[in-house]
């Protein structure tokens, strides 16, 4: 705890003037030359309050005394255990600069221009609830210098001629890379940093514990070895970036390597590569938590920049609103403007459902991806088991190759362009064909159910979570339906225009039942699983 000298009263980090201020008197005090004549024995450790959270064990430290009201990861109503410990001193910090009403007036604004935000997430009392965490980040710092030799080529005509020059460059390349980041906690997930970055590393100053007064902060438990591959890739690809920009190789038509080339230069000696061992160091984010059941959505922002990311679900009621407001004047104008037949009317209402269950279907891998954490480095590199229940523990998901991956991740494209040239007369397989038999297109009707149920079959491969596969069934009914009838009636092509109208209200009628299982599954893509950090605890917060 950090006592005012003056009253004794607590002292917090203000944002405004960037220094220690007394929350009675008003004192304001150098974090630097406070810490200097308090803390001067202290070297590589600096003490800390921990406090845990009940429910999902989240752990967040602080230097000050008093709890909050809730759980920054989780969204629990209260914080209990605290505990003393000593915590590994990071290099850097970089303070505050944005402040809590910031947050408010971003947030305001990004909820604005959501126009299907459920209503709470305007409430004034939820934008009161942001806190200030730093989040532990690794700083990488590589200096490279070294001869580039490439070859290049530039043809031109003269006369009856194509002349061809060959080019052969060597250039110097001298480069410095400082201040690249890349979080060290496996609680912070790795694409909601990516969603925030860059930290502005020229405001990165020594780390003294005073500056965390009235803030959270959390404790690396990632290391930096998990991002080092990933820290070149993007070095790799700046410097070709850079390098294709330069005039002379322009004009010359230099044939520049590719990122995985350089890459492999730079892990090489020609580069002379520098090997400095990454700082650890504190940079600031705002955090908003909105929980609902077993699920929880973030707000996030960098505390430095000001640059916002956010959790947003959709209001189903709101959608379905709107979305009828909506239909009414496009169907006027297609009214007036356009005659269409039955069979054109059951066409585009197919094409509408097959597409409902490709989005679904991607939906449901999105959503296995997100609690599994499968793009999250730090979690799977922590040890850490997947937060949702019935899902695969990433670190045991084998990485797939081949055919197998191939398949896929391209497989739900090829199949659904096959459905729609065989299934509809107007742009057929049949019809590019020109034979126009009734026979052949029966044929490839066959085909294109055998073909559905593949492209149905695949879609439920891809629910992976118990989650992703909670109601799947339910909710894709409708546009399997809707797809199997406009199949039948368009292959049996009855005189009647009454069946295809008919189809088209059945296929319509499908298609807003998948529309409905597409927004509950947009809203669990939207939001989080429950942490759960075993070992993990949880916080303090009194910034502003």
């Amino acid at each position: 705890m950090y006592n005012c000298p003056n009253c004794a009263g607590n002292l917090v980090f203000d944002i405004a003037s960037q220094k220690l201020k007394c929350e009675y008197c008003n004192t304001l005090l150098d974090p630097y030359e406070y810490q200097k004549s308090q803390d001067a024995e202290e070297s590589d450790m600096f003490g800390v309050t921990v406090y845990t959270c009940p429910q999902c064990g989240g752990e967040i430290m602080t230097t000050n005394v008093t709890a909050a009201g809730f759980c920054t990861y989780c969204g629990a109503s209260t914080i209990l255990d605290s505990r003393m410990r000593n915590e590994k001193r990071p290099a850097h910090i970089i303070p505050f600069t944005r402040t809590k009403e910031d947050c408010r007036k971003s947030y305001s604004s990004l909820v604005r221009r959501a126009l299907f935000a459920p209503k709470e997430f305007r409430d004034p009392e939820f934008l009161d609830r942001f806190r200030g965490i730093y989040i532990p980040y690794w700083v990488y710092n590589y200096d490279f210098n070294g001869n580039l030799r490439l070859k290049g080529s530039k043809s031109f005509r003269r006369g009856d001629y194509k002349i061809t020059e060959h080019y052969s460059m060597t250039g110097e390349v001298n480069a410095r890379y400082h201040g690249l980041t890349q979080d060290a906690s496996s609680s912070f997930d790795d694409t909601v940093a990516a969603a925030i970055a860059p930290f502005e590393a020229a405001k990165m100053q020594p780390f003294t514990p005073s500056i965390l007064c009235g803030f959270y902060a959390d404790a690396p438990d990632v290391g930096n070895e998990v991002y080092r591959e990933q820290v070149l890739d993007s070095i790799s690809q700046d410097s070709i970036e850079r390098l294709s920009g330069v005039p002379e190789y322009r004009k010359a038509g230099a044939d520049m390597p590719t990122a995985e080339e350089f890459k492999k230069q730079l892990q090489g000696s020609s580069m002379n590569l520098s090997d400095e061992e990454p700082s650890c160091a504190y940079l600031p984010v705002w955090f908003l938590t909105y929980r609902k059941n077993d699920r929880v959505a973030y707000a996030v922002m960098n505390g430095s920049t000001g640059k916002i990311t956010a959790d947003l679900p959709v209001d189903g009621r709101k959608y379905l609103l709107g979305s009828l407001l909506l239909a009414v004047p496009i169907f006027a104008l297609l009214a007036f403007f356009l005659t269409m037949t039955g069979q054109m009317v059951l066409t585009a209402s197919s094409v509408l459902a097959l597409i409902s269950l490709v989005i679904y279907g991607l939906e449901l891998s999105a959503i296995s991806d997100k609690d599994t954490h499968a793009n999250d480095k730090g979690f799977t590199a922590a040890g850490r088991t997947s937060d949702s229940k019935g899902s695969q523990d990433p670190g045991d998901k084998k990485e797939e190759k081949g055919i197998a991956a191939m398949f896929k991740k391209y497989a739900k494209y090829a199949l659904l362009i096959l459905v729609v040239l065989m299934v509809f007369p107007r742009i057929g397989l049949d019809y590019l064909l020109g034979s126009g038999s009734l026979t052949g297109f029966k044929i490839y009707g066959g085909v294109s159910v055998l073909l559905l149920l593949a492209v149905l079959f695949f879609i439920a491969a891809l629910a992976e979570s118990e989650t992703a596969r909670k109601n799947m069934i339910l909710q894709i009914t409708g546009s399997v339906i809707a797809v199997g009838a406009s199949a039948a009636i368009l292959v049996w092509n009855p005189v009647s225009d009454l069946w295809f109208y008919g189809g088209s209200i059945l296929a319509a009628a499908g298609v807003c039942l998948s529309f409905l299982g597409i927004i509950s599954k947009y809203n669990i893509l939207a939001t989080r699983p429950l942490p759960t950090f075993y070992d993990r605890k949880g916080g303090n917060d009194r910034a502003k």
